[in-house]
């Protein structure tokens, strides 16, 4: 299983702070949760903060990184604001 957190407005939004899921690449998280919460497409996610084990996934493979069981991936809102 694969540890989902959430973070910011995404928390907030989606009203858990937590999942678990199988899943083996961040994009089928993305997909994961836009069919079970519908509040956010996995495009829209895919513009998030994204770390896969602390790492952010911009410096891995994108939404194509592999993940292996116990992994987490933090999922966080994108900074806005002036």
């Amino acid at each position: 299983m694969i540890k989902v957190e959430f973070f910011g407005l995404y928390r907030l939004d989606l009203g858990v702070a937590e999942m678990t899921v199988e899943a083996a690449s961040v994009k089928e998280v993305f997909e994961i949760i836009e069919k079970q919460y519908g509040k956010y497409t996995a495009e829209e996610l895919k513009n998030s903060i994204v770390l896969v084990n602390g790492i952010n996934f911009l410096k891995l493979k994108k939404s194509r990184t592999k993940l292996q069981k116990g992994d987490t991936v933090f999922i966080m809102s994108p900074a806005s604001g002036g």
